[in-house]
Order: structure tokens, then sequence, then C-alpha cells
């Protein structure tokens, strides 16, 4: 893994907010400007994931914790604290996460992995909807898009282009529908 810090995000020594040092949360939260870290999910939200080796999440999570808040990355992200463990997780690593508002918004998700190449992470990046987080999918085939390592394009599975289509035709249908519904003329009483 490659990283370098953003400008305004110099290495610091690590204090509590360092997920090294945590032990209380299970995840450390940063926001971009005008966000609540209590903001709720959206229907559509997710994230990039990244797989931090342990010896590095202190100083990459300074760099995505600063960038976050200066609104390069998406709305918020969260670091994975030592305590933060799954069964069957490699525990020499932890996730850190980059929130989108809404994956079928295929440009900003693109920007946002722009953004993150930008910042030197060159790792294979995963995304993954919130949706499929919260249905406990997870493993080979759980991710939305995937950028391959050092790639600035990321891979649509599948799957995702067929959700992604279905939602398009939906939505086209769904403004024919409405347009319908304001050039009818309005029923006469008499």
């Amino acid at each position: 893994m490659n990283t370098k810090t953003a400008p305004s995000a110099q290495p610091e020594a690590p204090t509590s907010t360092t997920p090294s040092r945590e032990t209380t949360e299970y995840w450390l939260w940063a926001a971009a400007p005008d966000t609540s870290l209590t903001e709720d999910d959206r229907p559509f939200s997710g994230k990039w994931i990244w797989f931090t080796p342990l010896s590095l999440v202190d100083d990459s999570w300074t760099t995505i914790h600063a960038a976050t808040e200066d609104g390069l990355l998406g709305h918020r992200s969260k670091a994975a604290t030592l305590i933060n463990t799954r069964t069957k997780s490699d525990d020499s690593r932890r996730p850190l996460c980059i929130y989108t508002r809404d994956w079928h918004d295929v440009d900003d998700v693109q920007r946002v992995l722009t953004n993150l190449r930008a910042l030197g992470i060159t790792d294979l990046l995963l995304y993954k909807t919130d949706s499929d987080t919260l249905n406990d999918r997870y493993g080979t085939g759980a991710s939305t898009f995937v950028a391959p390592a050092a790639k600035q394009k990321l891979v649509i599975p599948k799957r995702t282009r067929e959700a992604l289509e279905h939602h398009h035709v939906a939505r086209a249908q769904a403004r024919r529908a409405a347009a319908v519904g304001r050039k009818a003329p309005a029923p006469k009483h008499t």
C-alpha cells in the first residue's frame, strides 16, 4: 500500500482518536462539511472499503479523516478500531469506509475513487451498498463496484449493471407517469 497524506493531514502522534489507541468505540468517524455524523443512512448509501494493514491504520485514517473533513471524499468516513473484529476476518487489517449517499450516482462513486487514488491509495478497493451490509451479504460477490489495485476506473459487475438498468427504467417510468398526471384534465363537476 502506498499512501501519501493530504495537505491538511500531516501525521501526528497517536491519540485516543487514532484507531490503534481507541479502546471504547468500534468505529471512529469523520464528516464532510455541512454533514452531521448522526445523519441517518439513506436508502441507497454505500461505501468504498479499504482494508488497511494494522501497521498503517493510524496514518491511513489521518489521511482519510482530513480528506473527508476537507470535502474531497464522500459525506462521511469511518475507521475500525483494534477492538473491532469479526469472526473469520483478517486480524492483520482493519477496514476504512468512505461513504457516498447514493450508489446509483456512478459519477459520484467514481469521483470519490478518483480522489482516493489522488491521495496515493493504490490498493484494491471494494464498494458495497449499506443495504447489502444490513442483509449480511459479505465475501465473494458482495461488492457493488470494484477498483483493482492502482486503477482509476471502477469495474461494474453484472449484477450491479442489471440493478442500475432496472433503477433507471423505474425512474423513467415514474417521471412519465407523473408527467401524464400533470397533463390530465381536471374532472368537471356538475
